[in-house]
């Protein structure tokens, strides 16, 4: 009898064993860890139910956010995530088939890249049976619940018909088109010059960056450069604009990665004020529409019955009209 149950255990040890080595542990990044955007990192990866994922990162610079929504993950909006960890080695196994969503809640760190979008998919070699329904309290089978004819009516008599519905409205008003739904309260996030960032020495650049773009109240610039050679000012007027000085400042940006919310229509001004950088050609302009929140559909007017035509305009037009 002992020798049955030692065989026993030890086949349970075997299939526990077999299960564990079937499921496959990621380090995300590589050696390289969650430190750095690598789009090829997960390329030719297939991500099973039961695998699970390392993020090892610097937790005094980032953490590890979960969020539900590819809009949260392409916006990098962690203001309500699923989950979060800030361990800086974190562990995350996959429950369910899906897309799983992760970025960094440094903002600037996110908006660089530092996300991850992983598909996870049923492995077939492991499937997961469903659970059987629950059984009945009195353990009979369910049976169909015969669907009770309606009570008699008191009196015994038969159905009225339904009257009929209120006629319109006597003004005979036409119907107001339903204005559109409002929308995101969230921006659009612009890279200032795009690929090539703050630090293009000809002021024509920028101007072709922003002339076709429609800047909105809510929207945000991003600024891009080395912070031990440039920064970001903004200024206020237009002629120290032109001749690159800083005697109405606004504002000061100088991290290397900063995100400049626009917060009230108008033109708005940056400029490099680094020795010579202005000058070179490092400055913008832009021009700021109110948000699409704050601009109001026009009334549709009434159209007016020749009666209401009389009240409203000169009554006595609708009593002597010429005759032929």
């Amino acid at each position: 009898m002992a020798t049955t149950k030692k065989i026993f255990s030890f086949v349970l040890v075997i299939m526990f064993l077999f299960s564990c080595t079937s499921a496959k542990l990621y380090k995300v990044g590589g050696d390289y860890g969650w430190t750095v955007k690598d789009d090829s990192w997960v390329e030719h990866k297939q991500f099973h139910v039961g695998d699970s994922l390392v993020f090892e990162y610097d937790q005094n610079v980032n953490d590890l956010a979960q969020v539900s929504s590819a809009l949260e993950y392409d916006s990098c909006d962690a203001s309500s995530p699923k989950v979060v960890y800030n361990t800086g080695y974190d562990v995350v196994t996959f429950k369910e088939p899906g897309h799983h969503y992760f970025i960094t809640s440094n903002h600037i760190q996110c908006v660089n890249g530092l996300k991850l979008d992983v598909l996870v998919v049923h492995d077939t070699s492991r499937p997961i049976p469903s659970p059987p329904p629950p059984p009945s309290k009195n353990h009979e089978p369910s049976r169909p619940i015969p669907s009770s004819p309606p009570p008699p009516s008191k009196n015994h008599e038969p159905s009225r018909p339904v009257p009929p519905s209120p006629p319109p409205s006597k003004n005979h008003e036409p119907s107001r088109p339903i204005p559109p739904p409002p929308p995101s309260k969230m921006g659009r996030i612009y890279k200032v010059g795009d690929s090539k960032g703050w630090r293009v020495y000809n002021s024509y650049y920028y101007y072709k960056w922003s002339k076709n773009k429609q800047f909105r109240v809510g929207d945000t610039l991003y600024f891009e450069y080395n912070k031990d050679l440039s920064d970001v000012r903004e200024i206020s007027d237009d002629l120290e604009f032109k001749s690159c000085e800083s005697n109405s400042t606004v504002a000061v940006y100088k991290t290397g990665h900063d995100l400049v919310k626009l917060t009230k229509p108008g033109v708005h001004y940056f400029v490099s004020l680094k020795t010579g950088l202005c000058q070179a050609g490092i400055k913008l302009r832009v021009t700021v529409q109110p948000s699409t929140e704050d601009v109001t559909l026009p009334d549709v007017p009434k159209k007016l019955s020749p009666i209401n035509r009389c009240n409203r305009w000169r009554w006595w037009l609708c009593i002597i009209r010429p005759h032929h």
